[in-house]
């Protein structure tokens, strides 16, 4: 009997040790995630370094904008509509203000700003300085950011560049 526990306990501290690794294996390629997305934000999006986009991004990436649903597919059509952007917004930077990493998604909240030096969608630049917050779910796929769902707040840009007047009423107002 007592070499039958012996063997249960032994069994017991190999189960323990395995899962413990488990779990630290998963907490470190969620870290890893985490820091691949911050070079990401740093490198493509706060310096316009557009050639580590091979590094980082799958060739295959698809990119979700959830204001109007439209799709970026591959790093071309990603990389001109970073170009665009930064024509547009050559100072633009973002700060990630959270993030928080689950098995092969990263969700980061964080602040973006820039001045409007260039045409941005299809009007003239207005010179005027913007800050938004933004909403990203990114989906990592043998280490390289493959699929993106971005949500940024558009009509407090809109309203920043002068594209549509600011209310003067709250959402709320006039419910009891």
């Amino acid at each position: 009997m007592a070499r039958g526990i012996q063997i249960s306990v032994g069994m017991l501290l190999v189960a323990s040790l395995l899962a413990t690794g488990c779990e630290t294996t998963k907490e470190t390629k969620m870290e890893r995630n985490k820091d691949l997305v911050r070079r990401d934000n740093e490198e493509v999006w706060n310096k316009g370094n557009l050639e580590i986009m091979d590094e980082l991004y799958a060739a295959d990436f698809v990119r979700h904008f959830l204001p109007n649903g439209s799709v970026t597919k591959g790093l071309e059509e990603l990389r001109d509509h970073i170009r665009n952007h930064r024509k547009a917004f050559p100072d633009w930077a973002e700060e990630i203000k959270q993030i928080v990493a689950e098995g092969d998604l990263v969700v980061t909240h964080f602040s973006s700003t820039g001045t409007n030096e260039g045409s941005f969608m299809g009007n003239p630049p207005t010179g005027k300085k913007i800050q938004i917050d933004e909403m990203s779910i990114v989906r990592i796929a043998d280490g390289k950011i493959a699929e993106q769902w971005l949500l940024p707040d558009l009509l407090s840009l809109n309203q920043q560049l002068g594209l549509v007047s600011q209310s003067n009423h709250s959402p709320d107002e006039g419910k009891p």
